[in-house]
């Protein structure tokens, strides 16, 4: 009964975001995509409840759809929610996510030519300063 609470809380953690579709492998399909999740005692340091990461190389079409959901999920939310930077090579969004209760959300993407990652954290700490230690921005 654990595990099944546990996976939907999983399950619902990227809901109502428009990039979930990428986590649920809509967009790229999950065998090309190294996914991880986290979640317990090794993220308490961080102050987090929940890491969950996507790293894979995307294809052009792919590359548009992504960047579509991105824009849609940046869409009304206020400046400092987040922070976007382009240049000829990288292309990378930080977005402080509405919480859930207490919770605080972060959503983090960072493409290299056709290379991406993706990484969705939630837990007490969740902020731009986390996000930064994690993905050495």
């Amino acid at each position: 009964m654990m595990m099944l609470v546990s996976c939907q809380m999983v399950a619902l953690a990227q809901k109502g975001l428009h990039i979930e579709s990428l986590f649920a492998g809509k967009v790229v399909p999950q065998e090309r995509m190294v996914e991880t999740r986290v979640r317990g005692r090794s993220l308490s340091k961080y102050g987090l409840t929940y890491f969950h990461s996507l790293r894979f190389s995307m294809k052009d079409k792919e590359q548009k759809e992504i960047r579509r959901l991105l824009k849609q999920d940046l869409e009304g939310r206020p400046e400092q929610d987040y922070e976007t930077s382009s240049d000829y090579e990288n292309y990378k969004v930080f977005l402080q996510l509405p919480p859930q209760g207490s919770t605080k959300r972060m959503l983090c993407y960072k493409e290299y030519y056709e290379q991406v990652l993706v990484i969705y954290m939630e837990g007490p700490e969740a902020s731009f300063k986390t996000l930064e230690k994690l993905s050495n921005k």
